[in-house]
């Protein structure tokens, strides 16, 4: 099954929506806050709400085809933050700065994006381009 670019716009715009509501709805200097922050001091809740965000960016990279190396960054980021948000107030202040759904999704997007420069339609679950490279030492 492919997805056509269509599809793989519409997938690459939900993600980043949902990085961009997490992390970045009110900007105060060079700090941003969004719905996981301030969810983040509700017990209970903020974990709720970054393990289904989190989840939902990572899906939505699966079912776009992104790389196992890309989706596995993006969830090690957002799985860190939730696991260290549950923390009584260090994890809250934690998430507040830490914004781990917005990076997610933007390896995620970056991801989708350059499959969608390299053209055509993708193959459902093909390896992605986008592969974190470590730098060459020489």
């Amino acid at each position: 099954m492919t997805k056509t670019d269509a599809e793989l716009r519409s997938i690459r715009d939900s993600v980043a929506l949902v990085g961009r509501l997490s992390d970045s709805l009110l900007h105060i200097g060079p700090f941003s806050i969004g719905i996981d922050g301030v969810l983040s001091w509700v017990p209970g809740l903020g974990d709720l709400y970054s393990t289904l965000a989190g989840g939902f960016i990572v899906l939505q990279g699966a079912r776009a085809g992104v790389s196992g190396a890309v989706l596995g960054g993006a969830a090690l980021l957002i799985g860190c933050r939730t696991i260290v948000g549950a923390v009584p107030i260090a994890g809250s202040a934690f998430a507040d700065l830490f914004t781990a759904h917005k990076w997610g999704a933007a390896m995620i997007v970056r991801a989708i994006d350059e499959r969608l420069a390299a053209g055509g339609p993708v193959p459902a679950g093909a390896p992605g381009a986008a592969v974190w490279m470590a730098p060459n030492p020489s």
